[in-house]
């Protein structure tokens, strides 16, 4: 259920598939040119691999759907997919159901109808609140943990008028601004209560 680190295989395979990418760039590079300009194309290469590893981590990455989860795995939250583009949190703040495929389009408010760019945003939002509500049947939370309702959150790389915007049940907001809100939630699910609910999507 939990997004876990990478394992140790996974480390040796990347290390070894970015030796392959600076061996190849050198190679290539020395037969269109000569073997100085090889070794100044693997060098260069391997640098970028270097600085990539040494100062990435240390950079204000932007939140994208892997940082997000990531984000909330790290925070105590039981992380699953859920259908395409979709993920499940189930935490102490509650149960949230991720639309984790950003869109594009600035997302705004004409009259009383929400916009996706042109387009009315009303289909989306009926998409995403249906599939929580089917959520909350299969995992049978009015019946065993009265008064918890699955959240959506639909995610946006488009400019916002707020940082979060609510839409009926429906929370839209940036990845960062989304994950800011999720955790700012009051604790409502013990320990407990969140192993419960995993057991229940996971069976």
């Amino acid at each position: 259920m939990a997004i876990v680190p990478d394992s140790t295989g996974a480390q040796v395979v990347r290390f070894a598939t970015r030796c392959l990418v600076v061996l190849a760039s050198g190679v290539m590079a020395a037969g269109f040119l000569d073997w100085q300009a090889g070794v100044l194309v693997a060098g260069l290469v391997a640098l970028s691999y270097l600085l990539q590893a040494t100062l990435a981590p240390r950079l204000h990455a932007p939140f994208g759907r892997g940082r997000l989860l990531r984000t909330l795995h790290q925070h105590g939250y039981h992380v699953a997919p859920c259908g395409h583009s979709r993920h499940v949190a189930v935490g102490a703040g509650g149960v949230y159901l991720l639309e984790t495929r950003s869109w594009q389009h600035t997302f705004s408010r004409n009259g009383d109808r929400w916009m996706i760019g042109t387009l009315p945003a009303d289909r989306v939002v009926e998409l995403v609140s249906a599939h929580a509500a089917h959520l909350e049947r299969s995992l049978h939370l009015a019946e065993n943990w009265p008064g918890v309702r699955v959240t959506p959150v639909i995610t946006t790389a488009g400019r916002l008028p707020e940082p979060v915007l609510h839409s009926g049940r429906v929370v839209v907001a940036r990845p960062r601004q989304a994950v800011e809100h999720i955790l700012a939630q009051p604790t409502i699910l013990d320990p407990q209560d969140v192993a419960g609910i995993v057991r229940c999507f996971a069976a």
